[in-house]
């Protein structure tokens, strides 16, 4: 398969890297926004889908929906559309195309289980999630279109199945307040995390204390102390 991304001649580990980077060095971009200013940001397919395995653990780990991270998730999938095309021209008895087809399933496997971790918070946080996420502000909101749309669907069928099952049979002064069934997660659940940055002294327990969190460190927190750093990037969850 002469000029083929699948060329046997080629180390398995050398094609791969190769098309992780789509073989042009192709960059992705994305704007985001900065304080209300937009700055074009340019990542590599293989820093992409470092971000993408960070955010991942940190959602998984994380005992609270963190925002959704919309454009890592899109370029993501156009990668693996890249290397599924790659794919469809290899030769299936080829070593080389073993190797590629297993990095493709291990990638998709990672985009499924980034989104089942927050399907999961979603069917368990229901209420308390569209509450929260409707006193946010729009550039600080967590859910995707999507997933507010299920969520929201999701209430009203829990809440409508409740009520046919339950509470139209009981009577109405032993009738709960909705909030009264809300589960909360639990902010104060101890987590470990991983400096990215120097963050320098750091309040926590509600400035009762402080610790110097430098590069590499790794630490003990409460969730709730340390979820601004987290979304800040400056932390990773481990």
């Amino acid at each position: 398969m002469e000029n083929s991304d699948f060329d046997t001649e080629n180390q398995p580990q050398e094609a791969l890297q190769d098309d992780l980077l789509n073989n042009d060095s192709r960059n992705y971009q994305n704007d985001d926004e900065l304080d209300d200013d937009e700055e074009d940001l340019q990542m590599t397919s293989q820093e992409v889908l470092q971000a993408l395995q960070r955010a991942w653990i940190n959602e998984k780990f994380a005992p609270d929906l963190l925002p959704y991270e919309d454009a890592l998730v899109e370029m993501v999938m156009i990668q693996l559309v890249h290397m599924e095309e790659n794919l469809a021209t290899a030769n299936k008895n080829d070593l080389l195309y073993i190797v590629h087809r297993m990095e493709v399933e291990r990638i998709r496997f990672v985009v499924a289980s980034y989104l089942r971790c927050r399907l999961q918070k979603l069917e368990t946080h229901t209420a308390h999630i569209l509450e929260t996420e409707s006193n946010r502000p729009r550039n600080s909101k967590r859910l995707s279109e999507a997933e507010h749309k299920f969520a929201v669907d999701f209430q009203a069928s829990i809440e409508n199945h409740f009520c046919q099952l339950v509470m139209r049979h009981m009577p109405q002064n032993h009738v709960e307040d909705e909030r009264a069934r809300r589960i909360q997660p639990n902010l104060d659940t101890h987590v470990f995390a991983r400096a990215l940055k120097d963050v320098g002294e750091y309040s926590i327990g509600g400035g009762a204390y402080s610790v110097n969190i430098k590069t590499g460190a790794v630490h003990l927190f409460k969730y709730r102390d340390i979820e601004p750093l987290l979304i800040d990037g400056q932390l990773e969850l481990i």
